[in-house]
């Protein structure tokens, strides 16, 4: 999957179009260009598990760090230990498929990359603190708020 980069007046604005814990960017750009009939609407439903050979949205990853960092670390853990338990807990309820155990460059899966790719959102919308220690993943007061709003998907 290519990764871009967004100048940060831009990424404003596409949190602007967001669905709060459901759109990711790509989702967001996806549904413009679905618009202007530049791409063939998609019928799957949000919070559906992927098919086995297809990527889980960096959205469900969101959702999950929010829910396990709040509910099963009160709210701060080590981000070793806390990736662990998002594998855990995704892989239990189906959402955690081949395509996503993949390994890349850096040697970790793309799921545990995409749970770091997950925390940097977070942390750009305020969810999670920027002065945490070194490799500690904490959450602000509005980062517990919106994980009690948090609704995780359905287990497959």
């Amino acid at each position: 999957m290519p990764t871009i980069r967004v100048d940060q007046d831009v990424f404003e604005g596409l949190q602007q179009l967001a669905k709060p814990f459901v759109d990711s960017p790509s989702m967001i750009i996806r549904r413009l260009l679905e618009d202007r009939g530049l791409l063939k609407k998609t019928t799957t439903q949000k919070n559906e598990p992927p098919p086995p050979n297809a990527l889980t949205s960096q959205s469900i990853y969101e959702k999950y760090l929010l829910a396990v960092l709040a509910k099963e670390f009160e709210g701060q853990g080590h981000k070793r230990d806390v990736t662990h338990a998002i594998v855990k807990r995704m892989m239990k309820d189906g959402f955690i498929g081949a395509a996503d155990q993949e390994l890349v460059s850096t040697g970790e899966t793309k799921a545990e990359n995409t749970i770091t790719w997950a925390r940097n959102a977070l942390k750009q919308r305020g969810y999670i603190n920027r002065a945490a220690r070194r490799g500690m993943w904490e959450l602000t007061a509005e980062g517990d708020e919106a994980a009690g709003k948090v609704v995780l998907p359905k287990p497959r």
